[in-house]
């Protein structure tokens, strides 16, 4: 984020701990610190590297067991630690939205897909008649490229492809009109073609609504393509922080690492690349 930028959210030492069967805690999120303005930031790392619950605890969305700690976690000024449960609430899908990973799991299997999305809608903006919110419902599945919002209203979750289940999704989380939306790997169900679909509707929206976006990945090569800045997260702990145009020069080894593992076309990959972890990066 440029110095001029205004920052939409500030984490500082975020740290989420969880308790184990010994009595003791284990950390997935170590002293996590960035900002973020309205641009496209990319969390990437390992399965377990902790980037989810890095979402998860700005959201409010962490298992109620856990521990949340930072010295400061901040939306626009507003201290997101100290907030009530009701300010929480209002805050999530209002100011602050989230798109899961599978639509499968996300949407309710027994409601049609534009009651689910009026659902949401109606919970941050009431005093809408019935019919202004269908329309409303109809022109965000018209905002991320489906076709015939007015069928699409009418099925269940069952019923469409999971690239629509996803679309679908980002509208819901969509239609309350966030300034940041946290998309947890909202494309690595979906084949290529469909992948690229999501992608542009995210930058459309990005670009159009002067939001923030954190996009949060295994894919080193589809952040790099997509976002503005990339955080490269080990262990649970950010190990490089880098401009995505400048990722092929990272210079952390757990970086450079993952950079060597992409497959190439044309090059001999025998023997096939792995990753050299070291404890010191845990510390």
């Amino acid at each position: 984020m440029s110095d001029t930028t205004p920052a939409l959210l500030e984490v500082e030492d975020l740290r989420v701990s969880f308790p184990t069967r010994d009595g003791g805690l284990f950390e997935a999120v170590r002293g996590v610190s960035f900002s973020l303005g309205r641009e496209r930031l990319g969390i990437v790392g390992e399965s377990g590297s902790g980037k989810s619950q890095t979402g998860r605890a700005i959201l409010g969305l962490t298992a109620p067991e856990a521990r949340i700690t930072a010295k400061r976690l901040a939306f626009k000024g507003q201290d997101l630690l100290g907030a009530t449960p009701a300010q929480r609430r209002a805050m999530r899908g209002g100011s602050i939205a989230m798109v899961l990973q599978d639509p499968k799991y996300s949407l309710n299997p027994v409601m049609k897909i534009g009651e689910q999305i009026r659902e949401s809608l109606q919970a941050h903006q009431r005093g809408l008649s019935s019919s202004e919110a269908k329309q409303r419902v109809l022109q965000a599945l018209a905002d991320v490229a489906i076709d015939d919002p007015e069928r699409v209203y009418k099925l269940y979750p069952h019923e469409v492809s999971g690239g629509m289940g996803q679309r679908a999704m980002i509208a819901m989380m969509l239609i309350a009109e966030p300034q940041l939306l946290i998309a947890d790997e909202p494309t690595s169900a979906l084949d290529v073609t469909v992948q690229l679909q999501v992608l542009g509707i995210l930058d459309k929206l990005v670009k159009d609504r002067g939001m923030g976006l954190i996009f949060v990945s295994h894919d080193l090569r589809l952040v790099a393509s997509f976002c503005d800045r990339v955080l490269v997260m080990y262990a649970g702990k950010v190990v490089e922080e880098v401009h995505a145009t400048e990722l092929q020069a990272a210079k952390h080894p757990y970086t450079q690492g993952l950079l060597n593992c992409l497959p190439r076309l044309g090059a001999s990959r025998h023997p096939l690349p792995t990753l050299n972890r070291q404890e010191e990066w845990k510390l």
